[in-house]
């Protein structure tokens, strides 16, 4: 009895075991089979089922006649299957006959050979060149594998000539993953900079997919499904490559500068040339290291896109601004006449006009005609900066534009609360003075020069920039400089086409064109250098020149073109920057 008592004991706890463990594997059968079949089913589609990205092709981009300007090239890409080889390292040393695999790049290839799929194909090189891509294919059956496919590489045909403008593409970094547009598509190259930036949702495309079944190790077995992707948009801008070729040409002779061309009518930006410049297919091409280094190396800033980055005092081309506001606040009328005798006392200071023996009596058209310094301290003087910055913003200086060029940078119009604010000082009267004349803190980039001059070219529009087509270009009318303006239209109209003006050398014989020079001081002259006899004549270290201004308008009855002209470092509107705008107008 005492056995039977042990065993049916041992019996029970054994049945109770066994209930609990059947009870739990039920259970969890249930769960997985029954109440949790949807993920489970959909984890097994997915271990079967692989969805593969179809990348679309880049929208292209075109001048204004349908000049290409950047466009898709068909290249091939080699890749390594590494359940596909004998040994990765046995295939490498084949291919190194071909094309160059240093070190750390065979070390980057084995160690992602034993991160992904045994069937996932890895990246060897890519834009393989005619003549490695036939050495390969020739001997393809001997080097166990390899796989060579088809890619297309962003190509800009015109090289440097329209690199600040459309800019470049490449990887998005972390931030630029999360745009809409390419939020499925990590690994597509988007644009970084210029119109290729601006553009990109309209250019990167709508993306396709192809659904294949794969076995767990990543070997395709079928094609399921598949969706061709879209290519982006292509666009046109107002660009006349014409143009903006021969702009660069004439750039070339000089360090540094830049050219822009507007239609006063419409706004369409026809040129925007900046040097020195650099090739978008070189810094695509990979590897680029080098070539990047010796960009941002290099002092004279090649990826500063002047046009619409660099800052400059306007000079002399800012007078037309003082004399407008003068003029609209009744400090002078069209007759009213001030001596210049080359210079002027204000507080303990002396300020020099540019004609060191002074331009004798002026009114405001000659004052502008001869850029008589003189002439404008005394409105400044009597203005106060407060007045010349309300009609200098009036006139689209000191801000950014809604232009589809990011990056702009929005100069200066000074007053005396940017200056509290900013630089935590007073104002000073004799401050005014120098803005009077274009220099002290006053700074903008050429794009605004172009828009000021357009402004005062149509009698007052508030034209605005433009890289698009648009139908609507309806622009307000600033009613209240119009008398203003037709006076200061008379004194550019003076400036080129009179004897004494200071383009008066750059006139035109077939066409008449209006304009101001302009000249802006990059270093202080001393009072001794100003007084001596030839102290303009000597020849200075480049980066101690003045720049080299003009602005102006073709015709001058009822005007079509815009344009700004700045030469850093190059001396004088007049001698280097007006000669430019005169060929480019006789070219156009």
């Amino acid at each position: 009895r005492k056995q039977n008592s042990t065993l049916n004991r041992r019996t029970f706890f054994l049945y109770i075991l066994k209930l609990f463990f059947f009870s739990g594997v039920s259970l969890r059968l249930y769960d997985i089979q029954i109440s949790e079949s949807k993920k489970y089913k959909t984890l097994s589609k997915n271990n079967q089922i692989d969805i593969e990205i179809i990348f679309p092709l880049r929208g292209e981009i075109f001048d204004r006649n349908n000049f290409l300007l950047a466009t898709n090239k068909k290249v091939f890409d080699l890749f390594i299957i590494p359940e596909k080889t004998e040994s990765i390292n046995s295939t490498l040393n084949i291919l190194s006959n071909f094309i160059e695999i240093n070190f750390t790049k065979r070390r980057k290839i084995i160690d992602l050979s034993k991160k992904v799929k045994k069937f996932e194909k890895i990246k060897v090189a890519e834009n393989l060149d005619w003549n490695t891509l036939e050495k390969i294919e020739t001997n393809k059956f001997s080097i166990p594998g390899i796989k060579i496919e088809e890619d297309f590489l962003r190509v800009y045909p015109q090289n440097e000539f329209f690199s600040h403008l459309l800019g470049f593409i490449n990887k998005p970094n972390q931030k630029e993953l999360s745009l809409p547009y390419i939020s499925k598509m990590p690994n597509l190259d988007i644009g970084k900079e210029g119109l290729e930036k601006f553009f990109n949702p309209e250019l990167v495309g709508k993306a396709g997919q192809r659904e294949v079944e794969v076995t767990s190790y990543g070997r395709v077995v079928r094609e399921i499904a598949k969706q061709e992707s879209q290519k982006g948009k292509n666009i046109n801008i107002t660009i006349d490559s014409r143009v903006q070729s021969y702009a660069i040409n004439l750039l070339k002779p000089h360090r540094a500068g830049s050219i822009v061309i507007m239609n006063v009518q419409n706004g369409e930006v026809i040129c925007m040339a900046s040097i020195p410049t650099y090739n978008s297919n070189n810094i695509i091409k990979k590897p680029n290291s080098d070539y990047w280094n010796s960009l941002i190396n290099n002092k004279l800033s090649p990826l500063t896109f002047r046009s619409i980055q660099g800052l400059y005092s306007p000079g002399s081309t800012f007078k037309m601004i003082v004399a407008i506001a003068a003029l609209k606040y009744g400090i002078i009328n069209e007759n009213s006449k001030t001596f210049c005798k080359g210079k002027i006392e204000f507080g303990d200071r002396l300020y020099h006009c540019w004609k060191t023996k002074g331009h004798g009596e002026m009114d405001v058209t000659n004052a502008i005609k001869e850029s008589c310094d003189v002439y404008f301290y005394e409105l400044a003087k009597k203005l106060g900066i407060e007045k010349i910055a309300e009609v200098a913003l009036d006139f689209g200086l000191g801000q950014k534009y809604d232009f589809e060029l990011n990056n702009q940078k929005e100069g200066i119009v000074p007053s005396k609360k940017w200056k509290k604010n900013t630089k935590g000082e007073s104002w000073y009267a004799g401050e005014t003075l120098l803005a009077g004349i274009g220099q002290g803190f006053v700074l903008c980039n050429p794009l605004q020069l172009v828009v000021m001059t357009s402004i005062i070219a149509s009698g007052g529009k508030i034209v605005e920039p433009t890289l698009l087509f648009k139908d609507n270009n309806d622009f307000k009318v600033f009613s209240k400089y119009s008398k203003e303006i037709e006076i200061v239209k008379k004194a550019m109209h003076k400036v080129v086409n009179e004897y004494k003006g200071t383009a008066y050398n750059s006139r035109l014989e077939d066409i008449e064109f209006s304009g101001k020079t302009g000249t802006s001081q990059v270093k202080r002259i001393s009072l001794t250098e100003r007084e001596s006899a030839d102290f303009r004549k000597k020849e200075k270290e480049w980066k101690n020149r003045d720049h080299a201004l003009f602005v102006g308008y073709m015709p001058s009855i009822k005007p079509k073109y815009s344009i700004s002209v700045v030469i850093d470092h190059g001396g004088s509107g007049a001698g280097t920057a007006a000669p430019i705008a005169k060929q480019i107008f006789n070219y156009i």
